[in-house]
C-alpha cells in the first residue's frame, strides 16, 4: 500500500512542475517519507531506451554486444529481432522458418511489431540471462528511432558511446562533469514514463513499478500501461 501510494505521489508530482517533489527522469533515486517511512523513488522516461521497434540494427548489435556477445552473435541476434517486427511481405519467410525448426522451436517471427520487452525472449538466439542483462535498455513504448540522451541512464549512454556514438559520449562526459541538461526537464504529452517505489517496513521489502503515459489531456492526464 505504501509504495502503491508513493508511486501515485510521484505521477502527480510529474503532472504539476510547481510540486516540490522533482523526480529526475533518467532513473535517478530520491528518498522520500511517505505515511511514516522511508521510500526510495526513482523515474525513467522510456524515451531514454531503444525501441525495439524502431532501433538500428547498428544499435541492437552495440547493446548485445556490450553483454560480451561476440560481434557476430550480436549481428545475428540485431538482425533477427529486425527481422521479427518487419511485415510478412519483407521477409524470406521459408528460410527463417527453417531456422527456427532446426533450433527446436515450434513457432517462427510473428511479422509484427513488438507488444511487449518480454516478447524478445522469444527471438532465435535470446536466453534468460541475456533477455534480464538488455532489459534496462529497451522499450516498447519510446515509438522513436531515436534516444533521447538528456533522459538515458549512464549504462545505456557507456553503451552507445562504445558504439561510436559521439553524441552519448559528449552527453556522459557532461554529465560525469555536472553540467548535463535534460533529466529535470518536464515530461511531454504522449511520454512514457516508468516509476518504482522500494520501502523496507517492519523487516519487510517491497518493490512496486508503474508505466504511465503523460496523455496532456485534462479530463485523462495520465494512462496507465503496466502496474506490477
Amino acid at each position: 500500500m505504501i509504495a502503491d501510494g508513493a508511486i501515485n505521489r510521484a505521477i502527480l508530482s510529474l503532472l504539476d512542475r510547481r510540486d516540490p517533489l522533482r523526480l529526475s527522469l533518467d532513473g535517478t533515486s530520491r528518498e522520500i517519507d511517505f505515511l511514516g517511512a522511508r521510500v526510495v523513488l526513482s523515474c525513467e522516461s522510456e524515451a531514454g531506451k531503444l525501441d525495439l521497434n524502431t532501433a538500428s540494427v547498428q544499435q541492437l548489435h552495440s547493446i548485445f554486444q556490450a553483454q560480451g556477445l561476440s560481434s557476430d552473435d550480436a549481428e545475428f541476434i540485431a538482425r533477427q529481432i529486425e527481422v521479427w517486427r518487419s511485415p510478412l511481405r519483407n521477409s524470406p519467410v521459408e528460410s527463417i522458418a527453417a531456422l527456427y525448426t532446426e533450433a527446436g522451436r515450434t513457432y517462427g517471427p510473428r511479422f509484427a511489431p513488438f507488444r511487449s520487452i518480454g516478447e524478445l525472449r522469444l527471438v532465435l538466439g535470446m536466453n534468460d540471462a541475456l533477455q534480464a542483462a538488455v532489459a534496462p535498455f529497451v522499450t516498447v513504448w519510446s515509438s522513436s528511432g531515436t534516444v533521447d540522451l538528456g533522459v538515458a541512464n549512464d549504462a545505456l549512454l557507456q553503451v552507445l558511446a562504445s558504439g561510436s556514438d559521439n553524441f552519448a559520449s559528449t552527453q556522459l562526459a557532461a554529465r560525469q562533469n555536472g553540467n548535463a541538461a535534460g533529466a529535470t526537464r518536464a515530461p511531454t504529452a504522449g511520454e512514457a514514463l516508468t516509476i518504482v517505489a522500494s520501502v523496507v517496513s517492519s523487516g519487510i521489502s517491497v518493490k512496486r513499478s508503474a508505466s504511465v503515459q503523460i496523455s496532456g489531456d485534462r479530463n485523462e492526464p495520465y494512462r496507465v500501461l503496466a502496474w506490477q
